[in-house]
């Protein structure tokens, strides 16, 4: 549960940090496509954030592996995700645009395994 908040804290601060300074400090700096790849990325993350806390309740009710694997898949993922699209929208290097799509894959296991979760939980209710 601990390291699901800490990620949730994490995510949260980079999102609303990252969006707020590309909407007010980047602006006629970078491209409206460099500008749009740091709002999604800051956007996924803030998402995942608050998907990391609902994981955190679950997890003191419900601390099942899938569970785990849901708050890794979050937590990591978002952070690749987001990470990726800053530093590819700061540096215009395009291998950074290559780890998004791992990010992605993660986030996506994570509401895979939450679902699974899902019916585990129910199953035993």
């Amino acid at each position: 549960m601990h390291k699901f908040l800490a990620a949730a804290g994490l995510n949260g601060a980079m999102g609303v940090a990252f969006g707020a300074w590309a909407a007010h400090g980047l602006e006629g700096r970078l491209s409206p496509a460099a500008l749009d790849w740091i709002r999604t990325g800051a956007s996924y993350q803030l998402w995942h954030a608050v998907a990391l806390l609902g994981l955190a309740a679950l997890a003191t009710r419900h601390a099942t592996r899938l569970i785990a694997v849901a708050g890794t898949g979050f937590g990591v993922g978002a952070l690749l995700f987001g990470g990726s699209l800053y530093l590819y929208a700061w540096t215009g290097q395009g291998w950074f645009a290559t780890i998004t799509p791992v990010g992605g894959a993660m986030m996506i296991g994570g509401w895979l395994a939450t679902l699974a979760a899902a019916f585990r939980v129910g199953a035993r209710s």
